[in-house]
């Protein structure tokens, strides 16, 4: 009997394959400072019919808290039945800092699909710190992410931790989750949800807000653009996700397109390509081996704190990579981490920094919300039986995808749904030039359809370039001003990526 594969809903042993095949969007890594908000809950606008109260925001798997002010509306599971289920959506506020804040706050919309934006706050907070100088931040966890009828799957205790991917035991994990969340699956979609977010900002009486998206939250924006335009004053894209993408069907032939421009730098840097100039032909080549046969390698896990034996198949090795490619940062270890791989025969160092890279995600994501808006919204329009077998990644995450979504119930979604937003609002569209999962031509793609736009590309950088310094003061001063014509964008030509890494110490000074 072959051994069973660890449960698709857990980062834990061959945890890099399996978070990966639904993780859609991973979270950029930041610096966590506990805030210093005040602890009484700010006033809000008098027409609030709200009950704020003051609480404590954390994000699953880190110390940090940061301070603001919570309440709930209820909306009904079923938009159709007003008088049917009833389900809670939470919504915090991060008050402004001014006495008289104005009168338009900004809205945040998260990734994923499956973050709760509550949750995001602590790691985003000092990228919006300025624009809190002026205007309150309102974070609503979207339908089926964390304190809104979270729709998270069970864990499998006793399931094989590093065994092949098996899609038996996949469809079977898929069918316990679906059966035991408490929740009519098919409306968690992010139209439903949209409405959602436009009765609690009529709740909270604003009649104009500013709506902020990264990755995934940038289809959520959109569809809420589309939806309230009236309501919408100026709009934020962060690694844009286009309306007419089924996201997901490109993600091997992406992750290859953006390691061949971390390659490329570090062929045209003279240190890097000293040192690793052949370090993707090398990737390549290990990646062949491991097809041949896995190997298995001991590591510590920063979670546990002991040692842990994973074993690094050809897809393991992919998606490490990966996620080591989500952040400009750890793209600039990846020719020193594969070098060493090739000349040592060992993965322990590789292992080990994919592993810090993701861990927690587990918590952060809801699967099965994830899976009520990926099933309904994209894997109608995608091919699963593309051939990807030439690129590092392979097929993995389609045939997942393919098995989980046969099984799960899907929401309907309207006739436009994937048609473009056009608008003239003013629309700031950000992307990073190595983004491997949503790159700069997507949104090329959504900037088409909206005739007052900005659309920016930070050199060297990769997924959720919003904390980027030069893009931070670009952000802050598009909403100050709510004009794609009154930003300055010089800081722009001199972002750099991060160095190559030329030793296990980091780059040379």
């Amino acid at each position: 009997m072959k051994p069973r594969a660890q449960n698709p809903f857990v980062i834990s042993g061959n945890r890099l394959i399996i978070n990966f095949l639904m993780n859609r969007s991973a979270i950029a890594l930041s610096l966590f400072i506990t805030a210093n908000l005040s602890t009484t809950v700010q006033a809000q606008p008098e027409a609030n019919s709200i009950d704020f109260k003051n609480c404590v925001l954390s994000t699953p798997g880190s110390p940090a808290t940061a301070r603001a002010d919570c309440g709930f509306i209820e909306v009904s599971e079923d938009p159709d039945d007003p008088n049917g289920k009833k389900i809670p959506i939470h919504i915090a506020v991060a008050p402004s800092t001014a006495t008289q804040p104005e009168p338009d706050p900004v809205f945040f919309f998260a990734g994923g699909p499956g973050q709760a934006s509550s949750e995001t706050w602590v790691m985003i907070r000092d990228t919006l710190n300025k624009i809190r100088e002026k205007r309150d931040i309102v974070m609503i966890d979207q339908r089926g992410t964390g304190k809104s009828n979270k729709l998270a799957c069970p864990i499998d205790e006793n399931m094989d931790l590093n065994a092949e991917l098996d899609l038996e035991y996949v469809a079977e994990q898929t069918t316990i989750c679906r059966d035991q969340l408490q929740a009519d699956l098919r409306f968690y979609t992010t139209d439903i949800a949209m409405s959602d977010y436009n009765q609690v900002r009529a709740a909270m009486g604003y009649e104009q807000i500013n709506i902020m998206g990264v990755s995934y939250g940038t289809r959520a924006a959109q569809v809420y653009l589309r939806k309230y335009p009236e309501t919408v004053r100026s709009v934020v894209l962060d690694s844009v996700v286009p309306m007419q993408l089924a996201l997901g069907q490109d993600h091997a032939p992406m992750l290859d397109a953006a390691l061949a421009k971390v390659f490329d730098d570090c062929y045209n840097n003279e240190q890097c390509n000293d040192s690793f100039g052949g370090s993707l032909n090398q990737l390549n080549a290990l990646a062949a081996e491991l097809r041949k046969e896995a190997r298995w390698v001991i590591i510590p896990d920063p979670v546990i704190g002991k040692d842990r034996e994973i074993r690094m198949s050809a897809e393991t090795l992919a998606v490490a990579i990966r996620f080591l490619t989500y952040a400009s940062e750890t793209q600039a270890m990846l020719p020193i981490l594969i070098d060493e791989a090739i000349a040592t025969g060992s993965l322990e160092r590789l292992a080990a920094q994919a592993l810090l890279v993701m861990n927690g995600l587990t918590d952060v994501v809801a699967r099965g919300m994830e899976l009520s808006v990926i099933c309904s919204e994209d894997y109608p329009l995608i091919d699963t039986n593309v051939d990807h077998s030439d690129t590092l990644l392979g097929s993995i995450f389609l045939k997942s995808l393919e098995t989980q979504c046969d099984l799960w119930p899907r929401g309907e979604i309207a006739q436009d749904f994937r048609n473009p937003v056009v608008s003239d609002l003013p629309v700031l569209l950000l992307s990073g030039e190595r983004d491997p999962v949503t790159p700069p031509h997507y949104a090329d793609q959504a900037a088409i359809h909206l005739s007052n736009h900005l659309n920016l590309v930070a050199r060297g950088q990769s997924h959720s370039v919003m904390k980027h310094p030069c893009f931070e003061k670009i952000t802050t001063e598009f909403i100050v001003t709510g004009s794609t014509e009154e930003v300055d964008i010089a800081c722009v030509e001199k972002i750099e990526a991060s160095p190559f890494f030329t030793s296990l110490l980091g780059p040379n000074p």
